[in-house]
């Protein structure tokens, strides 16, 4: 909440004089008493600001209901409506189990930040994923002994799959939170990764 600050003088002590108002020179005209007057500034919308709840949990199987738990108490609290209630709690309850099962992290931070028109939710862990490096079988461009010399096709690429990525499309994981969400990405780090889905508000 913004508040005023205004300033105060001390009380003044027990027989103290009351402080004489200096005379002024002259009395200002109206041009100069508009002057001495400041400007008002305009203060953003409250709304404009972004809500933010923040909590940090050890990577137990207790982690997801109370993960759960937060989310949703704290979309409550931002008057969200109860279908995007239950949506974060889906969201929040997948993202928070890939962690606990798989990424060897001693701990899960979820964030959440309500922006004009869209929820966000960050799931950050600090466990090790290494990527699984494969290659894509040789491919004939022109005929059936057409192959590049090294054995792979001429356009040979590596394919850096996250670990993370792999498990959580296994099962529901990413695909059901890709399926909820307006938009979603996988930030590795040498720190740990975060996980982020943006969830669309009507």
């Amino acid at each position: 909440m913004i508040t005023a600050q205004h300033q105060h003088r001390p009380p003044a002590g027990p027989g103290a004089r009351p402080e004489a108002s200096p005379a002024p020179a002259d009395t200002p005209g109206p041009a100069a008493a508009s002057a001495a007057v400041p400007a008002v500034r305009t203060v953003p919308a409250v709304t404009a600001v972004p809500e933010e709840a923040v909590t940090t949990w050890p990577a137990t199987a207790a982690a997801a209901p109370a993960l759960r738990r937060f989310a949703t108490a704290s979309a409550r609290a931002w008057h969200l409506e109860a279908a995007a209630c239950e949506v974060l709690a889906l969201v929040v309850t997948e993202l928070v189990t890939n962690v606990i099962l798989h990424s060897g992290s001693p701990r899960v931070t979820l964030r959440l930040r309500l922006l004009p028109g869209l929820l966000r939710v960050e799931v950050h862990d600090t466990g090790r994923w290494h990527r699984r490096v494969t290659r894509r079988p040789a491919r004939h461009t022109t005929g059936p002994h057409s192959a590049a010399p090294n054995g792979t096709a001429p356009d040979d690429a590596v394919d850096g799959v996250l670990d993370g990525v792999a498990y959580a499309e296994s099962g529901r994981g990413l695909a059901l939170v890709r399926a909820c969400a307006s938009y979603t990405t996988v930030r590795p780090s040498r720190k740990g990764t975060t996980v982020l889905a943006e969830l669309a508000l009507a």
